[in-house]
């Protein structure tokens, strides 16, 4: 069994989450593709991942906030056999808009919310603030900020990017948890404390609404339906 981390990005440097992932003692593979779909599909083949090995995939704009012994003991305490995929963010159910977070801070609040997880926001530790989303525990989908699998897993999904896809960084996160659910794994929102390098607040492109609306249009008829306010519109991701 392996602990290796896939970490798609645009040029291969040293950050904080390579060094904190070395430390906990994961090896870690920067990833150079032109699309997120094809860097994730391309390495699971590349680095032969087998089935009991422990895949990390990740954003590079992270840093994780608790020490590498805490950080694989919460890994290590809440991954089985019947895991899809272990993260920080997302919907006990997923809503007929497919965006997870819809309904942050409105139709259910503290300390009951349909949403589970927590993230900080910010450009470092003396400048963030936490996103509360809810507890921990179970979900349907998952956010794809921070997500750890096993070989298993992958090779149970299809991680290739959808004909109807266009936008080619986005709503893989959706896709691959959706699934992953979907033929019997376990998502799971673990209090694993992770800073975000961004405010949270990231403009939703009209690839990412093309990829959401081909989602809809494949498994919508078993998303749930919310009431939302008339004046509401769609909060921004993770």
């Amino acid at each position: 069994m392996r602990k290796v981390a896939f970490i798609p990005t645009r040029e291969e440097q040293d950050r904080p989450i390579k060094t904190f992932l070395e430390k906990a003692g994961w090896k870690v593979y920067y990833i150079i593709k032109d699309s997120i779909f094809d860097a994730y599909t391309y390495a699971i083949k590349k680095y032969d991942i087998m089935a009991k090995d422990k895949v990390i995939m990740c954003h590079d704009d992270i840093e994780i906030l608790t020490s590498p012994e805490v950080f694989n003991e919460l890994i290590d305490n809440n991954i089985t056999d019947k895991t899809g995929f272990l993260g920080i963010a997302g919907p006990k159910r997923l809503n007929k808009t497919a965006c997870w977070w819809h309904g942050l801070g409105r139709e259910y609040p503290h300390p009951n919310s349909f949403l589970q997880g927590m993230v900080f926001h910010g450009s470092s530790l003396d400048d963030c603030f936490p996103t509360y989303y809810g507890g921990f525990g179970e979900v349907e989908v998952l956010d794809g900020l921070f997500l750890v699998t096993t070989g298993a897993t992958l090779h149970n999904i299809n991680t290739k990017m959808p004909k109807d896809f266009v936008g080619k960084w986005d709503f893989y996160d959706i896709y691959y948890t959706y699934q992953a659910q979907a033929k019997g794994r376990k998502n799971k929102v673990i209090p694993l404390p992770i800073l975000h390098y961004s405010q949270g607040d990231g403009a939703l492109s009209e690839e990412w609404d093309t990829n959401r609306k081909a989602f809809i249009q494949k498994y919508g008829s078993k998303f749930i339906d919310i009431e939302l306010p008339p004046q509401s519109q769609l909060p921004k991701p993770v």
